[in-house]
């Protein structure tokens, strides 16, 4: 299903900016028992990227109102997605005159495979894409995904659950729909992610919590080999929540195991508990 300014259609004007130039931004939540989970921080996130791209802002109480309406109607566990472009109207790439935001929602099913996953755990691999720096974008889920869409392609060649990601300059961003943790000894490490990257909604819950439990927590600019001896790593996104790494390839003759699923545990917990 799918609305438009709250209106239950399946089509937009041909001139909008999300068509023309993928003008805007998004976020995708999960519903459980009728309720959008996270909705709060779903909001700011869409705030935020409204406010780095100057974007003309919806009324956040009637987005709000609308999501939770939407998730009111579902009985079973599933997925929502907004996008706020920067309307409709004229050509050439000057955002001048939008003053009213074109707001798209739609809900599909969720991802049951990620139940197994949780308990099996993940292959990757190393990407062939790397993503390109811009601080001015890092961290916004924008609408420009060209470069995810090629990291997937890749992938369904691969034999592999997802690739590892990273920058221009070979350094770890993220995997492909998902943000990167892992645990070496007492270390909780995340990428830095101030010239790419998304700060996905889980990656913020779970910084968070390590924080209350005064966990050591780096935020750093490492290279795949550093993940050589981590003792555990782990996946996150806001659907998953959290899904662990039970080995990696890095090359055709250098692939290492993960069992450790210590600090996996505590944080599934959590995450779970968000619901």
């Amino acid at each position: 299903m799918y609305w438009v300014n709250g209106q239950q259609q399946q089509s937009i004007n041909v001139s909008d900016r999300a068509v023309q130039f993928g003008d805007g931004c998004f976020t995708t939540l999960a519903v459980e028992q009728g309720k959008p989970i996270l909705l709060s921080a779903h909001l700011k996130r869409l705030q935020r990227g409204c406010d780095a791209l100057f974007l003309p802002s919806p009324d956040w109480q009637w987005l709000a109102s609308h999501l939770l309406q939407i998730a009111s109607t579902i009985t079973e566990k599933s997925v929502i997605k907004v996008i706020i472009s920067r309307g409709s109207g004229g050509r050439g790439y000057s955002s001048k005159g939008f003053d009213t935001p074109t707001v798209i929602t739609s809900c599909s099913t969720y991802p049951f495979y990620y139940h197994n996953l949780q308990k099996q755990g993940v292959s990757l691999a190393i990407s062939p894409v790397r993503l390109g720096q811009n601080s001015l974008l890092a961290g916004i889920k924008h609408l420009n995904r060209l470069e995810q869409v090629l990291i997937k392609h890749h992938l369904e060649t691969t034999p592999f659950d997802d690739m590892l990601v990273c920058d221009n300059e070979g350094y770890l961003v993220e995997a492909n729909a998902a943000n990167l943790f892992w645990r070496k000894g007492n270390q909780l490490v995340t990428p830095d992610i101030s010239l790419s990257g998304v700060n996905g909604i889980m990656r913020q819950q779970v910084l968070d919590f390590a924080q209350q439990l005064d966990w050591d927590i780096h935020i750093v600019r490492e290279k795949p080999q550093t993940l050589y001896q981590a003792d555990e790593i782990w996946l996150t996104n806001a659907l998953m929540p959290i899904i662990p790494v039970k080995q990696i390839y890095f090359s055709d003759d250098k692939h290492y195991q993960y069992r450790d699923r210590d600090a996996y545990h505590v944080v599934l917990q959590h995450c779970l508990s968000l619901t």
